[in-house]
Formats: structure tokens, sequence, C-alpha cells
């Protein structure tokens, strides 16, 4: 049946043992002012008299009531509502919605009832949106008055009762919050079209019609209550004083239900994007990536977060909580078939640190995508101005997880972040730290998994690191599908070899931290610094204190109880924190003297900070924090370290003229620079 203009009406009933008050619900659609509306209707396996109503009206209303089966044959509501990413209700929307045919579309709860003048109300304000020819995607919704199961008034309006602001229209504040309820909306072709396939997860099928709403389209409000919401033990959701002190009071004695939630409406963002990414703007891509970081940060940087992007709730004191109730375990920006179960004995994970890098941290990942040992690599992109997370988002695989951070918080927060998903989301129990600019070999890999299970209190562990000219031969040492190139290509790492004198070091107190940062004095005081060679002769796995940062194993469960990495620091000194965290919290780092990984003299450093002197600049500012925290030192000391500095300054000027005399005296030489500090 059509409308006055030839446009069509149809209202998707779901139902599921609602024959208490569906006649109700029925009667007040077939008695809206606008005539011709149909109603097609589908049960999810009701064991009441439900579908007997149902099919009684469909025999009285023929053509304009069509009940369009049920569930019972296939997935039932327990299937859905026990076990799937989409709830039971939603699944029978979104069954319904696969089946319309018609220029606008109402939802239909089966126990509320509807004002006479909804339909006619909702329909004069979406003709005003949705442009001319009707081409725009666009949703209505409206206010209802809350009512008991007699239908006697509790609240005037939903929207007050339920402290949701109606004008919070934003993609970040539909995120966190739904202002759009399913039973009071109308949405047209345009957007039926954006909605019709059920997602692979949602909280309910309301919030991602309202997604799509906000993101494709308009969306509007009519301030008026057109329906009764008739609120009863038996609803799917019910109403509920969101934000109120007592709704604040309450939580702590429903934590699973809250962890739950949010859980499913991070599952809902990441399959929104997954589904939607590349018809996003790159706006609404970025306000996607930050919200779904958020499980991933500390309260602190999630406040943070909230007020950079407005992930604000109706509620400020909801929206302050989101900061301590969000739960520390991750959720992939790929989608839910991103989080597989871990195996009975922990997985093993790699983590990769990449800005502005994607080359080379794509390199990598082609290289040891194919190691049997590992079981997931996590690469975690800090915020790449260069469109390095795009680019390496297309390695998402079962096996490869590509997560954002918020902000470049610098090595340490970032590998914060990818160890902390590797563990809570994936099950990790072992993690690699690893910089994009390394090369490994799937036996390294394995040897450094066997430290761990031999000895519990291993909290790091490391191998022998060696520089390009160290360790360049025919061969390459990857068995990835992705070889290194020519130019580049490497030997396997090797067994038996001494290890060098700088893989590995000693914590130093303040004059022994001054003396580290001269590249005279660090190899003047060399034996004062490191381990003498005697030290490793003979061992194939020998305890340190320290060790290169480029790349380390960790004990996942070790890494998280001492802290990690501390964020405070960008760059430099994240190894000597590392250190004395793991040391206090009872932990042990070894150094693996027979196996050799590969390091490309900083490139990913070089990269992420191109700048010499801004290199040497946070070298300061981080050795100076570090003493400062950990060392304990005053400002006499202090100023002692600044002056050293600038000294270390004019060493280092000498030095790159004394290197640039050199090339020009031997034209064509091929002249290698030794590590200088800057």
């Amino acid at each position: 049946m059509e409308v006055g203009d030839g446009k069509t009406i149809e209202v998707l009933l779901a139902s599921y043992n609602g024959e208490k008050y569906i006649r109700q619900q029925l009667d007040s659609i077939l008695d809206q002012t606008v005539p011709g509306i149909r109603i097609l209707a589908s049960d999810d396996g009701s064991t009441d008299g439900t579908v007997e109503i149902l099919r009684r009206y469909e025999k009285e209303y023929p053509g304009q009531v069509t009940v369009a089966g049920t569930s019972s044959e296939d997935e039932g509501k327990g299937g859905r509502a026990s076990g799937g990413s989409v709830p039971a209700p939603a699944a029978n929307f979104f069954r319904l919605l696969a089946q319309a045919d018609a220029d606008y579309i109402l939802l239909s709860d089966q126990d509320d009832v509807w004002l006479p003048e909804k339909t006619g109300k909702l329909l004069a304000r979406i003709r005003g949106i949705e442009g001319e020819d009707g081409g725009i995607p666009a949703l209505v919704f409206s206010d209802m008055e809350v009512v008991d199961k007699n239908l006697n008034r509790i609240s005037a309006s939903f929207f007050s009762y339920a402290h949701s602001d109606p004008r919070r229209l934003s993609l970040s504040e539909i995120l966190p919050e739904n202002p759009v309820t399913g039973g009071a909306l109308m949405m047209n072709r345009a957007l039926l079209e954006q909605v019709r396939e059920m997602p692979e997860a949602c909280f309910m099928h309301d919030w991602w019609i309202a997604l799509c709403a906000v993101c494709f389209g308009r969306i509007s409000c009519v301030r008026e209550a057109l329906s009764l919401y008739r609120q009863h033990g038996d609803n799917s959701l019910g109403a509920r004083a969101a934000g109120s002190l007592k709704d604040v009071a309450e939580r702590p004695f429903r934590q699973a239900q809250v962890e739950q939630n949010y859980r499913r409406m991070f599952d809902q963002a990441a399959a929104f994007l997954k589904r939607f990414g590349g018809q996003l703007t790159k706006t609404q891509r970025e306000t996607l990536r930050a919200w779904l970081a958020l499980p991933m940060q500390t309260p602190a940087e999630r406040l943070r977060s909230i007020r950079r992007y407005h992930f604000y709730k109706s509620s400020r004191l909801q929206t302050l909580a989101m900061c301590f109730t969000i739960p520390r375990r991750g959720f992939a920006q790929g989608g839910p078939e991103d989080r597989r179960p871990a195996a009975a004995d922990g997985t093993s994970a790699c983590v990769i640190l990449n800005y502005n890098d994607a080359e080379t941290t794509e390199e990598l990942v082609c290289g040891i995508r194919g190691y049997k040992s590992l079981d997931h690599i996590v690469i975690v992109d800090n915020a790449s101005a260069d469109g390095s997370f795009e680019r390496l988002s297309r390695l998402r695989s079962r096996k490869i997880s590509v997560i954002r951070a918020a902000k470049n918080g610098g090595y340490g927060a970032g590998n914060n972040l990818g160890v902390r998903y590797a563990s809570e989301v994936l099950g990790a129990k072992r993690v690699l730290i690893a910089n994009p600019d390394v090369l490994f070999t799937e036996e390294c890999l394995r040897h450094l998994e066997s430290v761990f299970h031999r000895n519990p209190k291993v909290g790091a562990a490391a191998a022998v690191m060696r520089t390009p000219a160290e360790s360049r031969k025919d061969s390459a040492p990857f068995s990835g599908d992705k070889a290194v190139p020519d130019t580049d290509a490497y030997a396997p790492c090797g067994k038996g070899a001494a290890a060098p004198v700088t893989n590995a070091w000693r914590l130093q107190g303040f004059c022994g931290e001054l003396l580290f940062m001269g590249p005279l004095s660090r190899r003047l005081f060399r034996r004062a610094l490191y381990y003498p060679a005697g030290y490793y002769r003979g061992k194939r796995v020998v305890r340190v204190d320290v060790v290169h940062g480029s790349m380390l194993m960790v004990n996942a469960e070790a890494f998280k109880r001492c802290g990690g990495y501390d964020e405070n620091m960008f760059l430099y000194q994240e190894e000597m924190v590392l250190a004395r965290r793991l040391r206090a919290a009872g932990f042990c780092t070894v150094l693996l003297t027979g196996e050799q990984y590969i390091h490309r003299e900083s490139v990913s450093v070089n990269k992420s900070v191109a700048d010499s002197r801004k290199r040497q600049t946070l070298r300061e500012e981080s050795v100076l924090y570090y003493m400062e925290k950990y060392l304990g030192i005053g400002p006499v000391r202090k100023r002692i370290a600044e002056l050293w500095f600038w000294g270390i300054r004019m060493e280092t000027g000498i030095f790159s003229r004394l290197t640039r005399l050199c090339a020009r005296l031997k034209p064509g030489g091929e002249i290698r620079r030794k590590e200088s500090g800057v």
C-alpha cells in the first residue's frame, strides 16, 4: 500500500514471548493517522501465543500485516543471545531489515504503544532533512513517555528519565552513548541500504543504525513523546536512570555487566571500522581508532583522549567513570575475529612499534610471519602522520593485528601498549619487543623462548646484537615469504660466537651514567661500564643488568607487574628503567651469547627523529629525568650533568668534523661511522 504521494511506509516488528502486550501495539500501529502502513513481523522462537496472535492479524489484515517467519528453524533466541556477537533482538531486526522494501522504515518493539500522530510527525521531519530526491541517508527519532506494564505514567520523557541528551548527535558522542531508541526511529530507504546486512558485532541494532546515520547521512530528533515506552521486567534492555548517583553507586555490584557492556561497545566500533573504513572520512577514522585505543590506556591517558576527541556522555559523572571502568583488556581495530583464545601452554607474540616507517616495518613482518613458533604479530602504529597505519592495516590477518596509539608517546608508551594488547587480548605469555630495523631467525626466537621455560624468574632475555657490516654474508636469515633485499643479505645467526662487551652493561650510578654519555669516556672507561670478555666465556646464557632495547623478549606477566617502560621517557634510557624495575620485582635479565640478531644502524630511530640535534636533546632530557627519578640526584649534580652534556656536544661536533675530513681525504673510500651517542 502507498501513502498519499506514492511513498510506502513499513513497520518492522520483532517479537519474542510477547503475547501480553503485542495486540495493543499492533492496534496502535494500525490506528496511525497516516494510512496504508504495512507491518512486517518476525518472531524469534516464542514459546507462548505470540505467533498465533500474529497469524490472526495477518488473516484479518491481508496485505497489510505479514509474518515473515520465525527463527525457530535456524538460530533461535538462545543461540544468538548466549554466544553470538549480535544480541538476539538485534539479530531479529536485522533479519527484518534484510527483507524490508519501502521508502520509509519504522522499527517497533512488541510491548510499546504508539500515539496516533507518531508516524505523521516523523514523516514530516524526515522529509525535511533527506533532500528533495531522498538520496541522503536520513534518520529521525522522538521522545517517549515511560509507563509501567499497565500504561501508568512513570515519566513524561524517556530522555529525562534515562538522562539521555538527544542533542548529542556527533560520532564522538554516539560512540560512548546511544541517544536513539529503536522503537522511536524512522529511516529512509537510502539509510536502509546501509544497514541491511547484519554486522559481525553490535551492541544493539539501533546503536548500529545511529552510527551509520551520523557517519553517512543526517539525523534529527523530534523533542516530543510520540509513543508509550512500557517499562517492565521482561524488556530486553529497559530504561535505566543512567548517570544518576544511584546508578553510579550500584555499578560496583554489577561490575561484570559493566565490563561486558564495554566489551560489546568496543566490539561494535571495531566491526563498524572494519566494514565501513574505506567509506569514512579521515576524521571519522581517526575518531574511531582513538575510541578503540581507550581500553589499552591508563586512566590518565583515557582522560586526555576523552577530552581531545569529546567522548563525552550525557552525565559528567559517567564520563569521568569511563576513565576507570573501561576494562584494561583491549580490542583489535580490525574486528572481533582478531581476538583468538590463547593456547593452553601460553603463546608468543612479537610487538613491532612503527612511526612513519611502514616500509621497514612491512619488510620485517613479511619476513617473520611464516615463523611457526611465533603465534601473533602485533604492529603498534605510534600515531604516524604519513599514512603508515593505513598501509600496515592491509597486513591484518588471523596472525597479524594492527593497532594504533592515540598519540605518539614515544618508545616506552608504544611498546607498553603493544605488550598489554599481546598479553591481555591475545593471551601471549612471552612477548618479543622488536624495532622495525632488526633481522632475526626463527632459531634465535626459539632459543629465546626456551630460556623462559627453563627459568620462571627470567624477566627479559636478549640475543647478541650485530651490525650489518659485522654480519654481511651471501645468504639471508629469513625463511619468510619476502626475502631481504640483495644489498642487505645477512648470514643466519651463528652459534658459539663470543658476545661483544658492548651487548650488555652494568647499571650505573651518577658518575657512571655521565661516562656512558660521552663517546670518548665510554671507550676510556669501558672496563668499568661493561662486562669484561671473560665474563661471557664458556657461558651460553649469562645474567646481566641491562641489554639493548632494539630486540628483547620479556615475560609478559613480569613486564606488567613491574610497570613496563616509563612512559615519561620518549626515546632513550628505557632499557635502564626496565632493568631496574624487573630487578626490583624479583626478575632477572639474561643474554644468550650464542644467538645473534642484526640491528640496521638505528634506521627507525633516525626516521622517528630525523634531526640529530633533536635526538641529542631528547637523550639529555631522558638522562636527566632518569637521574632525578631513579638515582635521586639534586640540583647540584643536575647542574654538573648539564655542563657535562655541553662538553659532549663539543666533543661530538669535533668528531663529526674529523669524520667529514677523512671522507674528503679518501674519495670513494667507505667510511664506517661508529655510534657517537648523537
